[in-house]
C-alpha cells in the first residue's frame, strides 16, 4: 500500500525537532548537569559551514561534542550554528538539522539516527557516505571507553519506512 500521508517525512519532522528543541534548552545556559550532546554530520551537506581544514581532514562526515570546549551557540529554525576547540582553536561552524546522519545524549543513554534520501543531497554530487562516525577518531578517548551503550533506544527512521525496492503489497 502506498503512503499518502506522508509518515516516513512526518517522523523524520518530529525526530528532527527534538534536536531543535534539545539546543534551544541548553543555548543561553548552557548544559545541565552531566548532559553533553554527540553529534554526527555529512560534511558537505548543502549549506553545512566548516573551515577548510576540517573539510579536508573530514571529506564525508564528522562528529562533534558540544560539551566543555563550545561558545556562542546559536539556534535557528534549520541550522545552528557553534565554536567549537579543535587543537585549541576555536572555529565557528554551522550544520542544518537535515546534513545530521545521528544525535545522542549519552549521559541519558538517548540516541537518534537518520537515513538520508536522495532528495535530501539536490547540490551534492557523487559522495559516498557510508563510513558512519568515523570521523572524529580522536574524541574524548576517555568517554568513549566508558561510553553507555545506546543501542538499546536508538530511534532510526528506517523501522517506519517500507523498502522501495520491493514489490510486497503490505
Amino acid at each position: 500500500m502506498q503512503d499518502l500521508i506522508g509518515y516516513d517525512e512526518i517522523i523524520e519532522k518530529a525526530m528532527r525537532s527534538v534536536i531543535f528543541e534539545s539546543l534551544k534548552k541548553i543555548e543561553k545556559t548552557g548544559l545541565p548537569g552531566k548532559h553533553y550532546f554527540v553529534i554526527t554530520f555529512m560534511t558537505k551537506f548543502p549549506k553545512v559551514s566548516i573551515s577548510k581544514t576540517l573539510i579536508e581532514k573530514y571529506p564525508e562526515e564528522m562528529t562533534i561534542a558540544l560539551q566543555f570546549q563550545y561558545r556562542n551557540l546559536l539556534v535557528e529554525e534549520d541550522h545552528f550554528k557553534v565554536s567549537l576547540s579543535f587543537g585549541g582553536k576555536f572555529e565557528k561552524i554551522s550544520i542544518p538539522y537535515k546534513a545530521i546522519t545521528s544525535f545522542s545524549d549519552p549521559s541519558m543513554n538517548f540516541a537518534m539516527k537518520f537515513s538520508v534520501s536522495q532528495s535530501d543531497f539536490d547540490n551534492v554530487d557523487n559522495i559516498d557516505f557510508t563510513g558512519s562516525n568515523r570521523a572524529n577518531s580522536n574524541f574524548d578517548k576517555k568517554n568513549s571507553a566508558s561510553a553507555i551503550d545506546l543501542s538499546a533506544k536508538v530511534i532510526s527512521l528506517d523501522a517506519f519506512r517500507k523498502n522501495k525496492d520491493t514489490n510486497s503489497t503490505n
